[in-house]
């Protein structure tokens, strides 16, 4: 059976991302403005104060593993009393090795952070479908990952990209399902925690080209129509027609850029039953026919 989480991840396509170990001792203070890309923190010993998207400040202490999909703020601190309202910069120690605050003397903290853009037309869409932030407590398998990530960032070796992607796929989805917490907020992951409504997600990802109505979708799920359209409605975040039309046209846009197939192809694989049908659709949910869109996306590509 096809799993939501992984094609969503998969979606996501995680570029390569710049992991770093910090280590920090005294009073510091470091700023950073982001463009929206992923942010990914785990704290190996000590603790810190930090700030995303002026959200907090939260403590973070050793065996902490912190994922934002969306960064475009930071602002990290040392403990305690005595603060600086100066900015800190960085000494490089080694290649993607760095200390903040004093120089002297053993780090009070050790941390990895890591960042990745999702490389997707949906992003933004995939994102509002997935928690703005996930804290994980005690789990010693995503410092493995990291150390991971790190090692491959800093090495040379043949087929480095392909591993990095691979490990950034592991690590958000290990991310996502590690904790309760994520399925309080609505989005794909609440519904694939909840028992009947993983059911109907499951099929749309499994059978994306089938005729599903939500009458159909409903009796898979066991439910009437009415309960099923407003329980989806509020675990998902959206209805579900909406949600197979998104899911839909993101596989569209996935065979346009990376395959050669004809339109024709594509309709079919997606559930229309003829290319103008397909046509009207994309047109409509993307703002331009669906050869437009993989002219101008590969041109973008190659340029």
């Amino acid at each position: 059976m096809s799993d939501p989480l992984t094609d969503i991840v998969a979606l996501l396509n995680p570029k390569p991302s710049h992991s770093k170990l910090v280590e920090g001792a005294g009073i510091w203070r470091i700023v950073r403005q982001a463009g929206g890309e992923a942010f990914f923190c785990a704290v190996l010993a000590g603790e810190c104060l930090i700030n995303i998207n002026g959200e907090g400040p939260q403590l973070l202490v050793a065996g902490d593993f912190l994922l934002i999909p969306a960064a475009y703020s930071l602002e990290n601190t040392n403990t305690g009393l005595e603060r600086t309202s100066d900015i800190t910069m960085p000494t490089m120690i080694a290649n993607n090795h760095v200390r903040i605050g004093s120089p002297d003397g053993e780090p009070d903290l050790l941390m990895y952070l890591g960042h990745c853009d999702f490389d997707t037309q949906d992003k933004q869409l995939i994102l509002s479908l997935l928690p703005k932030e996930i804290l994980i407590k005690e789990q010693p398998r995503f410092i493995t990952l990291f150390e991971l990530l790190l090692d491959e960032s800093k090495a040379r070796r043949p087929g480095r990209e392909v591993v990095l992607v691979q490990l950034l796929q592991l690590l958000l989805i290990e991310s996502l399902r590690g904790h309760n917490g994520v399925f309080e907020s609505a989005g794909v992951l609440a519904g694939l925690q909840h028992e009947k409504i993983s059911l109907a997600l499951h099929n749309i990802h499994e059978k994306p080209s089938f005729n599903w109505q939500v009458t159909s979708l409903a009796s898979q799920a066991s439910m009437s129509r009415s309960s099923f359209f407003a329980t989806f409605n509020k675990v998902v975040g959206m209805p579900p027609m909406q949600y197979l039309l998104f899911w839909r046209m993101s596989l569209a846009k996935k065979a346009l850029l990376c395959t050669a197939d004809k339109l024709e192809q594509i309709a079919f694989q997606i559930g229309y039953q003829s290319a103008s049908a397909f046509h009207v659709a994309f047109n409509k949910y993307v703002g331009m026919p669906p050869g437009a869109f993989r002219n101008q996306s590969r041109g973008l590509n190659d340029s």
